[in-house]
Protein backbone atom coordinates (compact mmCIF):
# COMPACT_ATOMS: atom_id res chain seq x y z
CA UNK A 1 0.00 0.00 0.00
CA UNK A 2 1.36 3.43 -0.91
CA UNK A 3 1.07 6.81 0.81
CA UNK A 4 -2.30 7.44 -0.87
CA UNK A 5 -3.61 4.36 0.98
CA UNK A 6 -3.98 2.64 -2.39
CA UNK A 7 -3.30 -1.03 -2.83
CA UNK A 8 -0.65 -1.66 -5.48
CA UNK A 9 -0.11 -4.53 -7.90
CA UNK A 10 3.38 -5.43 -6.73
CA UNK A 11 5.60 -7.36 -9.14
CA UNK A 12 9.28 -7.46 -8.19
CA UNK A 13 10.92 -7.18 -4.78
CA UNK A 14 14.32 -5.79 -3.81
CA UNK A 15 15.74 -6.35 -0.32
CA UNK A 16 18.78 -4.46 0.92
CA UNK A 17 20.26 -2.05 3.45
CA UNK A 18 20.50 1.17 1.42
CA UNK A 19 21.01 3.32 4.56
CA UNK A 20 23.92 1.28 5.97
CA UNK A 21 22.16 1.10 9.34
CA UNK A 22 22.02 -2.70 9.54
CA UNK A 23 18.32 -2.95 8.65
CA UNK A 24 16.93 -4.50 5.48
CA UNK A 25 14.70 -2.16 3.48
CA UNK A 26 12.23 -3.14 0.74
CA UNK A 27 11.40 -1.86 -2.73
CA UNK A 28 8.49 -3.14 -4.81
CA UNK A 29 7.79 -2.57 -8.48
CA UNK A 30 4.17 -2.15 -9.59
CA UNK A 31 1.79 -1.88 -12.53
CA UNK A 32 1.76 1.31 -14.62
CA UNK A 33 -0.17 4.37 -13.34
CA UNK A 34 1.20 3.71 -9.86
CA UNK A 35 4.52 4.84 -8.46
CA UNK A 36 6.89 2.18 -7.17
CA UNK A 37 7.21 1.80 -3.41
CA UNK A 38 10.26 2.18 -1.15
CA UNK A 39 9.73 0.88 2.39
CA UNK A 40 12.25 2.07 4.97
CA UNK A 41 12.82 -0.36 7.82
CA UNK A 42 12.14 1.39 11.14
CA UNK A 43 12.89 -1.71 13.22
CA UNK A 44 10.66 -4.02 15.24
CA UNK A 45 8.79 -5.09 12.09
CA UNK A 46 7.75 -1.56 11.13
CA UNK A 47 8.20 -0.17 7.61
CA UNK A 48 7.38 3.32 6.28
CA UNK A 49 6.69 3.97 2.59
CA UNK A 50 8.89 6.94 1.57
CA UNK A 51 9.29 6.90 -2.25
CA UNK A 52 7.91 10.46 -2.75
CA UNK A 53 10.27 11.97 -0.15
CA UNK A 54 13.21 10.18 -1.75
CA UNK A 55 12.51 11.63 -5.20
CA UNK A 56 11.70 8.31 -6.88
CA UNK A 57 7.91 8.32 -7.12
CA UNK A 58 6.75 10.70 -9.85
CA UNK A 59 9.15 9.47 -12.54
CA UNK A 60 8.01 5.86 -12.20
CA UNK A 61 4.26 6.26 -12.91
CA UNK A 62 4.36 5.32 -16.64
CA UNK A 63 6.37 2.14 -16.10
CA UNK A 64 4.96 -1.36 -15.63
CA UNK A 65 7.91 -2.80 -13.78
CA UNK A 66 9.25 -6.21 -12.81
CA UNK A 67 12.81 -7.16 -11.84
CA UNK A 68 14.51 -4.88 -9.31
CA UNK A 69 17.50 -4.87 -6.97
CA UNK A 70 19.57 -2.82 -4.52
CA UNK A 71 23.24 -2.87 -5.60
CA UNK A 72 26.24 -0.55 -5.50
CA UNK A 73 26.85 0.16 -9.18
CA UNK A 74 29.63 2.75 -8.62
CA UNK A 75 31.31 1.15 -5.57
CA UNK A 76 30.94 4.26 -3.42
CA UNK A 77 29.79 2.19 -0.43
CA UNK A 78 26.07 3.02 -0.77
CA UNK A 79 23.54 0.72 -2.41
CA UNK A 80 21.80 2.10 -5.48
CA UNK A 81 18.54 0.82 -6.98
CA UNK A 82 17.41 -0.37 -10.40
CA UNK A 83 14.35 -1.87 -12.04
CA UNK A 84 13.35 -3.09 -15.51
CA UNK A 85 9.97 -2.72 -17.18
CA UNK A 86 7.66 -3.83 -19.98
CA UNK A 87 3.89 -3.67 -20.41
CA UNK A 88 1.60 -6.72 -20.48
CA UNK A 89 -0.66 -5.29 -23.18
CA UNK A 90 0.78 -4.82 -26.71
CA UNK A 91 -2.15 -2.44 -27.27
CA UNK A 92 -0.28 0.09 -25.15
CA UNK A 93 1.50 1.16 -28.35
CA UNK A 94 -1.80 1.76 -30.13
CA UNK A 95 -3.46 3.92 -27.49
CA UNK A 96 -2.61 7.20 -25.79
CA UNK A 97 -2.12 5.67 -22.35
CA UNK A 98 1.10 7.50 -21.55
CA UNK A 99 3.04 4.23 -21.57
CA UNK A 100 4.36 1.65 -24.05
CA UNK A 101 4.86 -2.09 -24.61
CA UNK A 102 8.66 -1.87 -24.40
CA UNK A 103 10.21 0.40 -21.77
CA UNK A 104 13.68 1.45 -20.68
CA UNK A 105 15.39 0.40 -17.42
CA UNK A 106 15.57 2.93 -14.58
CA UNK A 107 18.66 3.33 -12.39
CA UNK A 108 18.55 5.40 -9.19
CA UNK A 109 21.80 6.66 -7.68
CA UNK A 110 21.95 6.69 -3.88
CA UNK A 111 23.07 10.22 -2.98
CA UNK A 112 23.73 12.11 0.24
CA UNK A 113 24.29 8.92 2.25
CA UNK A 114 20.88 7.41 1.62
CA UNK A 115 18.86 10.60 2.02
CA UNK A 116 17.95 10.85 -1.66
CA UNK A 117 17.91 8.84 -4.87
CA UNK A 118 18.64 10.46 -8.22
CA UNK A 119 17.31 9.06 -11.51
CA UNK A 120 20.25 8.50 -13.83
CA UNK A 121 19.80 9.87 -17.38
CA UNK A 122 19.12 7.58 -20.33
CA UNK A 123 22.12 8.65 -22.39
CA UNK A 124 21.75 7.68 -26.04
CA UNK A 125 23.78 4.60 -26.89
CA UNK A 126 23.87 3.26 -23.32
CA UNK A 127 21.94 0.39 -21.79
CA UNK A 128 19.74 2.79 -19.84
CA UNK A 129 18.35 4.01 -23.17
CA UNK A 130 17.45 0.49 -24.39
CA UNK A 131 13.69 0.20 -24.87
CA UNK A 132 12.84 -3.46 -24.27
CA UNK A 133 9.89 -5.62 -23.06
CA UNK A 134 11.70 -6.71 -19.89
CA UNK A 135 10.60 -9.11 -17.17
CA UNK A 136 13.28 -10.77 -15.03
CA UNK A 137 16.56 -9.15 -14.05
CA UNK A 138 19.52 -10.97 -12.50
CA UNK A 139 22.34 -8.93 -10.95
CA UNK A 140 25.94 -10.10 -10.61
CA UNK A 141 29.58 -9.54 -11.49
CA UNK A 142 29.88 -11.50 -14.73
CA UNK A 143 33.45 -10.41 -15.47
CA UNK A 144 34.94 -10.59 -11.94
CA UNK A 145 35.98 -6.94 -12.21
CA UNK A 146 34.08 -5.60 -9.22
CA UNK A 147 31.29 -4.10 -11.35
CA UNK A 148 27.78 -5.47 -10.97
CA UNK A 149 26.19 -6.27 -14.35
CA UNK A 150 22.55 -7.02 -15.19
CA UNK A 151 21.09 -9.83 -17.32
CA UNK A 152 17.53 -9.08 -18.41
CA UNK A 153 15.01 -11.65 -19.59
CA UNK A 154 12.43 -10.27 -22.03
CA UNK A 155 9.17 -11.43 -23.54
CA UNK A 156 9.11 -11.86 -27.35
CA UNK A 157 12.65 -10.46 -27.45
CA UNK A 158 16.21 -11.66 -27.05
CA UNK A 159 17.81 -11.47 -23.58
CA UNK A 160 19.73 -8.28 -22.84
CA UNK A 161 23.08 -7.97 -21.04
CA UNK A 162 23.89 -4.61 -19.51
CA UNK A 163 27.60 -4.46 -18.71
CA UNK A 164 28.56 -2.03 -15.96
CA UNK A 165 31.10 0.40 -17.38
CA UNK A 166 31.00 3.01 -14.62
CA UNK A 167 34.25 5.01 -14.80
CA UNK A 168 34.57 5.43 -11.05
CA UNK A 169 37.91 4.71 -9.36
CA UNK A 170 36.43 3.36 -6.14
CA UNK A 171 37.62 0.18 -4.44
CA UNK A 172 35.59 -2.95 -3.71
CA UNK A 173 35.55 -6.41 -2.16
CA UNK A 174 33.77 -9.59 -3.22
CA UNK A 175 33.12 -12.67 -1.06
CA UNK A 176 32.33 -16.22 -2.20
CA UNK A 177 30.99 -18.02 0.89
CA UNK A 178 30.61 -21.75 1.56
CA UNK A 179 28.70 -22.99 4.59
CA UNK A 180 29.91 -25.65 7.01
CA UNK A 181 28.41 -28.97 8.04
CA UNK A 182 25.29 -27.45 9.64
CA UNK A 183 24.79 -24.53 7.23
CA UNK A 184 23.68 -24.64 3.59
CA UNK A 185 26.69 -25.19 1.33
CA UNK A 186 25.61 -22.22 -0.79
CA UNK A 187 25.58 -20.11 2.41
CA UNK A 188 22.01 -18.88 1.82
CA UNK A 189 20.86 -17.07 4.95
CA UNK A 190 24.33 -15.77 5.83
CA UNK A 191 24.66 -12.12 6.87
CA UNK A 192 27.96 -10.27 6.58
CA UNK A 193 28.90 -6.92 8.12
CA UNK A 194 31.89 -5.16 6.59
CA UNK A 195 33.51 -2.06 8.11
CA UNK A 196 35.85 0.22 6.13
CA UNK A 197 36.74 3.86 6.80
CA UNK A 198 34.39 3.76 9.79
CA UNK A 199 31.39 2.82 7.64
CA UNK A 200 29.60 -0.47 8.34
CA UNK A 201 27.73 -2.20 5.52
CA UNK A 202 25.47 -5.22 5.49
CA UNK A 203 25.27 -7.97 2.86
CA UNK A 204 22.96 -11.00 2.81
CA UNK A 205 23.21 -14.20 0.77
CA UNK A 206 19.78 -14.80 -0.77
CA UNK A 207 18.56 -17.59 -3.02
CA UNK A 208 16.10 -15.51 -5.03
CA UNK A 209 14.89 -12.02 -5.61
CA UNK A 210 14.08 -9.45 -8.23
CA UNK A 211 11.34 -11.12 -10.34
CA UNK A 212 11.63 -14.75 -11.46
CA UNK A 213 15.39 -14.31 -11.17
CA UNK A 214 18.28 -15.43 -9.00
CA UNK A 215 21.18 -13.06 -8.43
CA UNK A 216 24.89 -13.71 -7.93
CA UNK A 217 25.28 -15.57 -4.61
CA UNK A 218 28.59 -13.82 -4.00
CA UNK A 219 28.48 -10.72 -1.83
CA UNK A 220 29.77 -7.44 -3.22
CA UNK A 221 30.78 -4.37 -1.23
CA UNK A 222 31.82 -1.01 -2.66
CA UNK A 223 34.48 0.63 -0.48
CA UNK A 224 34.69 4.15 -1.89
CA UNK A 225 38.21 5.48 -1.33
CA UNK A 226 39.02 2.93 1.40
CA UNK A 227 42.06 0.80 0.59
CA UNK A 228 41.59 -1.66 3.44
CA UNK A 229 38.82 -3.48 5.28
CA UNK A 230 38.85 -2.76 9.02
CA UNK A 231 36.57 -5.60 10.09
CA UNK A 232 34.60 -8.47 8.56
CA UNK A 233 31.87 -10.17 10.62
CA UNK A 234 30.14 -13.28 9.28
CA UNK A 235 26.90 -14.58 10.81
CA UNK A 236 26.35 -18.10 9.44
CA UNK A 237 22.87 -19.70 9.21
CA UNK A 238 23.70 -22.28 11.92
CA UNK A 239 24.26 -19.48 14.43
CA UNK A 240 28.05 -19.42 14.38
CA UNK A 241 29.86 -16.09 14.05
CA UNK A 242 33.34 -15.40 12.73
CA UNK A 243 35.48 -12.27 12.50
CA UNK A 244 38.11 -12.29 9.77
CA UNK A 245 40.78 -10.04 8.29
CA UNK A 246 41.17 -9.52 4.56
CA UNK A 247 44.68 -9.00 3.16
CA UNK A 248 43.66 -6.71 0.30
CA UNK A 249 40.93 -5.06 -1.75
CA UNK A 250 39.72 -4.98 -5.37
CA UNK A 251 39.33 -8.74 -5.60
CA UNK A 252 37.21 -11.72 -4.55
CA UNK A 253 38.00 -13.94 -1.58
CA UNK A 254 36.73 -17.48 -0.95
CA UNK A 255 35.68 -18.17 2.64
CA UNK A 256 34.58 -21.51 4.11
CA UNK A 257 32.77 -21.62 7.45
CA UNK A 258 35.20 -22.65 10.19
CA UNK A 259 38.22 -22.51 7.88
CA UNK A 260 38.41 -18.82 7.03
CA UNK A 261 40.09 -17.74 3.79
CA UNK A 262 40.87 -20.65 1.49
CA UNK A 263 42.83 -20.89 -1.79
CA UNK A 264 40.64 -20.52 -4.87
CA UNK A 265 40.53 -19.53 -8.53
CA UNK A 266 40.08 -15.95 -7.36
CA UNK A 267 43.75 -15.88 -6.31
CA UNK A 268 44.79 -16.46 -9.91
CA UNK A 269 42.26 -13.95 -11.22
CA UNK A 270 43.51 -11.31 -8.75
CA UNK A 271 47.12 -11.85 -9.85
CA UNK A 272 46.21 -11.57 -13.53
CA UNK A 273 44.19 -8.41 -12.94
CA UNK A 274 47.05 -6.89 -10.95
CA UNK A 275 49.45 -7.55 -13.82
CA UNK A 276 46.98 -6.00 -16.28
CA UNK A 277 46.77 -2.84 -14.17
CA UNK A 278 50.56 -2.67 -13.97
CA UNK A 279 50.89 -3.07 -17.73
CA UNK A 280 48.38 -0.27 -18.36
CA UNK A 281 50.44 1.95 -16.07
CA UNK A 282 53.59 1.17 -18.01
CA UNK A 283 55.04 -1.06 -15.29
CA UNK A 284 56.42 -4.43 -16.30
CA UNK A 285 54.79 -7.22 -14.26
CA UNK A 286 57.16 -9.65 -12.53
CA UNK A 287 58.11 -12.75 -14.48
CA UNK A 288 57.80 -16.23 -13.02
CA UNK A 289 60.89 -18.39 -13.36
CA UNK A 290 60.71 -22.15 -13.30
CA UNK A 291 62.73 -24.25 -10.87
CA UNK A 292 64.89 -25.45 -13.80
CA UNK A 293 66.21 -21.96 -14.68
Amino acid sequence: MNQDARETAAMGLAVGDYLNNGRLDLYTTTFSDDYKNLFRNEGEGNFIEIAPEMGIAEGTYPFLSWGTQFFDYDNDGWKDLMFVSGHVYPQADLNNWGTSWAERPLLFHNTNHGRKFEIMPAVQGTGLADVIPARGAAFGDLFNDGKIDVVINCIDHTPVLLRNVSNDKNHWIGLALTGGLKSPRDAVGTTVYLTANGQRQRGDVMSGGSFESSNDFRLHFGLGTATAVDKLEIHWPDGKQETLSLPGVDRYFAIVEGKGLVPSVYDTIATEQKHERMAKSGISPPTTRSSHD
